[in-house]
């Protein structure tokens, strides 16, 4: 039994698919019970449970023998993950995969990365197997301007450096070898995709998957942190996000992994197929 927390967010959604692809019996859980029937319909056990419900993260660990642990970013993100490393544990869980960041280290200089890292050595101590899934930018991250590249044919750059964007279904297949094949306890997977792209280069693409003329424009800190906070994001975690898109004009988002190719076989996905694939998203 594998289960997979997160089972409806951006990995965690893909992850469950490959899983059950690769003939694997999975229990899915969700924060939201109005989601659990979606899951099920995809032939799987699914459960929902709070972060913060003792009892219910113990349902959730219940015979599973590995579990997949993500959380979304929020302030509480760290006590979230270190209740469900403990639900892990007492229910005899043998390996945990760990979604972190990319740069995820006691060394490491960001809030994003400091937070991350507490985790990744709370599990480290548990005594559990542990493999880490440090990814980059998610290339999904894009289709949060979808409505407005469609309607104002402007990419509002928050980066203002090169990123080495990955698509999301590649974290998701990599953890589902994680979890599923040998050999990988005690790993750290940085994970990018096979190109580092500048806010110029991903209007280019635009332009040239959607026939049309898309302009990039740089977004300032102060714009960029209040667009998110605007959508939700508490005001702590908008500026580690703010922080963190500072390292990209340094190029510290840029340098590429292998990990992907090396761990599955197969190259990365690329952006201008990322692109292609939601072509339509991006045309009024």
């Amino acid at each position: 039994m594998i289960t997979v927390f997160g089972a409806t967010g951006t990995t965690g959604a893909p992850l469950v698919d490959t899983l059950l692809a690769k003939g694997a019996t999975v229990r899915a859980v969700t924060s939201g019970p109005a989601k659990v029937g979606a899951l099920k319909a995809k032939g799987c056990e699914a459960v929902a449970a709070d972060f913060t419900d003792p009892a219910a993260l113990a349902q959730a660990c219940d015979g599973a023998d590995k579990i997949y642990l993500v959380t979304p970013a929020h302030l509480d993100m760290r006590h979230w993950k270190a209740n469900v490393i403990e639900a892990a544990k007492a229910a005899g869980v043998r390996h945990v995969v760990l979604a972190t960041g990319l740069g995820a280290s006691p060394k490491a200089g960001l809030t994003f990365g400091k937070w991350h890292s507490e985790t990744q050595e709370l599990l480290k101590q548990s005594g559990l197997d542990w493999t880490f899934v440090q990814p980059t930018y998610f290339m999904q991250n894009l289709l949060w301007q979808a409505v407005n590249i469609a309607k104002d044919a402007v990419y509002y750059d928050d980066l203002g450096g090169p990123v080495a964007w990955i698509d999301a279904r590649d974290i998701a297949d990599v953890a589902a070898e994680a979890l599923t094949g040998a050999g990988h306890a005690g790993k750290g997977y940085g994970l990018t995709g096979p190109e580092a792209l500048t806010g110029e280069d991903v209007a280019t693409v635009l332009s040239e998957v959607t026939g049309r003329a898309i302009t990039c424009a740089p977004l300032s800190p102060d714009d960029a942190k209040a667009a998110m906070v605007a959508g939700g994001m508490q005001d702590e975690v908008a500026a580690a996000m703010v922080e963190l898109a500072s390292i990209a004009p340094k190029g510290y988002l840029a340098g590429i992994e292998t990990t992907v190719s090396d761990v599955l076989g197969r190259p990365a996905r690329r952006f201008r197929d990322f692109v292609a694939e939601h072509r339509d998203a991006f045309v009024e």
